[in-house]
């Protein structure tokens, strides 16, 4: 991975109100009214911006920058103004950031992601696709076991088919794969090197105590990017 010491503008994209998310990493953020008194990726964002704030720029929604009283459309606009002047995105999965009763092209973070893999013109500006990382969070219980486990073989698997579908498709999508030899013990290969995904994932725990490592990496990436099958769209 690589390391550089300029600032980077981030985005984060995020479940606002899931609370199945543990509440220990982040417990100096108090919750308060706006999320029922119950931890949520929204603390962890706060931690992000306290964290990696220190050394790049965030680009997101404050905690007191209220937009219940806009219009979706409105607040979309603003999403993707901040999107626009970013160069990575982070994407928190969280245990329920999926609604399965809703289409996901109607929800936020699809669209956040969507957005943030495009090449983007805002009058004469000029924006290109953005460096990404999929941040798992742990459960109510500490645990990870919902985005990632561990196989009997050693491998570290990546529940992504419960993750958003473009989430999913942009991720163990290198086009020249590099794969081990097909595994007994769990029944399938294994992705080798740390390039296998454009949106490059990674715990909540590894991220927080090394995130310029991650940031730096997601962005080399991205300076690969003709080297992945891309999915832009959230149908």
């Amino acid at each position: 991975m690589t390391t550089e010491n300029t600032a980077k503008k981030f985005f984060v994209s995020y479940k606002y109100k899931d609370s199945d998310v543990y509440s220990v990493p982040v417990s100096e953020f108090k919750p308060g009214e706006d999320t029922n008194y119950l931890y949520t990726p929204r603390h962890y964002v706060d931690k992000i911006i306290k964290t990696v704030g220190e050394e790049h720029i965030y680009k997101g929604e404050l905690g007191d920058e209220g937009m219940d009283d806009l219009s979706d459309d409105i607040i979309h606009s603003k999403l993707k103004q901040k999107i626009f002047d970013s160069s990575i995105t982070i994407a928190l999965i969280s245990p329920r950031m999926w609604d399965k009763t809703r289409l996901e092209k109607e929800q936020w973070i699809p669209k956040e992601v969507a957005y943030s893999l495009r090449n983007k013109t805002m009058g004469e500006r000029n924006s290109k696709t953005n460096g990404m990382l999929a941040v798992a969070l742990p459960d109510k219980n500490g645990s990870y076991n919902h985005a990632v486990v561990q196989k009997a073989c050693g491998v570290t698997q990546w529940q992504t088919s419960t993750y958003f579908r473009i989430l999913n498709k942009n991720m163990f999508n290198k086009n020249n794969k590099n794969q081990s030899p097909y595994c007994a013990t769990c029944y399938g290969y294994h992705h080798q090197g740390d390039d296998h995904s454009y949106i490059y994932p990674v715990k909540w725990d590894d991220f927080i105590n090394n995130h310029s490592t991650y940031i730096d990496h997601a962005l080399a990436l991205r300076d690969r990017m003709d080297d992945f099958e891309l999915t832009k769209t959230h149908d």
